[in-house]
């Protein structure tokens, strides 16, 4: 304890300011993972698929994520979960959760794509079901003899969303959010399909798992902080081959024109 409290110590004195939350939750679950002598974080996997020095990149720039209240669900492994239960989570606003009801770990699949003298990262974001909650509209179509005679049109199984990062020649880094049928950098309406600056951090919202990146950090609000993220790299996935949408109209990230044009506008 000793050892510990003088270590500790120590590292106060030569940390920069940083978020306390994400802070906080990547001291916890390092203690914990020495405890447990180890964690399967996907390092090792990231090291084999784009170098150690790459794989270090990744795992930097992941997003700290911060989900409006009454979302229920954190991001989960396609191969493990497919089914809403699976991946609901604690609702507790102060809660950084990285495992779901089920047992699921938090996790985020990766793709590196270099266009142009630039990196691309993108972190790609699975939930097993997308109910765009705008303004109420589950709630007023739940209430209306329409729900007997065919699905909310703002319902579907499968969701893939994402957080991608672009790190120019000049290492300036830029970041950018899916948002239905485009993307966000902030969430005013000027940063419909912009990039802005990293904060870290990227918004989910609820029900549609929409994103945005907040301007000034997260709110008190439930987190998944990166440090443990389980990060799997999409490239050479197992299994991936063996993946059928439950919708015919959504497709998987290895399917979309952002895929190989990390440029594109298109989700």
């Amino acid at each position: 304890m000793l050892v510990l409290a003088l270590a500790l110590g120590a590292l106060a004195a030569v940390v920069p300011s940083v978020d306390g939350r994400s802070f906080g939750g990547f001291l916890t679950h390092r203690i914990v993972c020495a405890i447990k002598g180890g964690c399967d974080d996907g390092d090792a996997q990231l090291a084999r698929a784009y170098g150690k020095k790459e794989a270090g990149r990744v795992r930097d720039l992941a997003p700290d994520m911060v989900y409006e209240p009454g979302e229920p669900s954190i991001p989960v492994d396609f191969r493990e979960c497919r089914k809403p239960e699976c991946s609901e989570a604690p609702g507790d606003r102060r809660l950084d959760a990285h495992r779901t009801h089920a047992g699921k770990r938090a996790t985020v699949f990766t793709h590196v794509v270099r266009r142009g003298g630039r990196t691309y990262i993108q972190y790609w974001l699975y939930y097993p079901d997308s109910n765009s909650a705008f303004a109420g509209s589950d709630h007023m179509w739940n209430s209306t003899p329409l729900r007997y005679a065919k699905r909310y049109p703002g319902y579907h199984p499968d969701d893939w969303e994402s957080y991608q990062v672009r790190i120019d020649r000049d290492g300036k880094t830029w970041v950018r959010a899916s948002a239905h049928d485009h993307y966000k950098g902030c969430k005013r309406g000027w940063c419909k399909n912009r990039w802005t600056p990293r904060t870290g951090w990227t918004r989910v919202s609820r029900g549609s798992h929409a994103g945005h990146i907040p301007e000034h950090g997260q709110r008190r609000e439930r987190t998944s902080t990166a440090d443990a993220l389980r990060l799997v790299p999409l490239e050479k996935l197992p299994g991936r081959s063996r993946y059928r949408p439950l919708d015919e109209g959504i497709k998987p990230p290895w399917k979309k024109e952002v895929w190989k044009e990390p440029s594109s506008n298109g989700t």
